[in-house]
């Protein structure tokens, strides 16, 4: 079921079918919501989930529903790419230019740089030429990369093969809500 949901929120992501209601957000609650959904699966595996958010809110311009299918794509993807014994972390700050941030960052298998590039296409892995032992579609990177874009946000990756990778979701701060300057820790 979940690979079904994924290709049609790609599909409806790519035609501009998805509606998004962008209203303030709370990226703070809305980390600490999806890291709590996921904390089963991280026991399951062996996997340390941490959520270092600040105490107050961080608001972003953006639809709540896409917020958490980035999340859920991002903290599973940490788990899944994890050894047992290492630490996945979420985060949600705002960063020097009052942007809204999301983070995952895990100390999993990592990637080669030149890796990256196709990264976010749809049912592309990272893995692709290699040993398949994580299964997967390809899907979830892509709609991710298509969510923030259609919320006027970016997607970034810092990765190293062997130490892990870190995925940052940038967004649109909320209008009307200043900026509360909880820097990255």
């Amino acid at each position: 079921m979940n690979t079904l949901n994924a290709v049609l929120n790609l599909s409806k992501l790519e035609t501009g079918e998805m509606d998004l209601s962008l209203e303030p957000v709370d990226l703070t609650q809305e980390a600490r919501s999806s890291a709590r959904q996921l904390l089963q699966k991280a026991e399951e595996r062996g996997i340390d989930l941490h959520v270092d958010t600040p105490d107050r809110p961080v608001f972003s311009q953006a639809d709540g529903g896409a917020i958490q299918i980035i999340l859920r794509n991002l903290i599973s993807n940490a788990i899944k790419y994890s050894a047992k014994g290492s630490r996945v972390w979420v985060r949600a700050y705002e960063d020097d230019t009052g942007a809204a941030v999301l983070e995952v960052e895990d100390e999993g298998m990592g990637m080669d740089p030149s890796e990256v590039e196709d990264l976010f296409e749809a049912f592309r892995q990272a893995s692709e030429g290699r040993d398949r032992t994580h299964e997967g579609t390809g899907i979830g990177l892509a709609v991710t990369k298509k969510a923030a874009d259609a919320m006027e946000g970016t997607v970034t990756v810092e990765t190293e093969q062997g130490v892990g990778s870190r995925f940052s979701v940038q967004l649109p701060r909320a209008e009307g809500v200043e900026p509360q300057r909880t820097t990255r820790p």
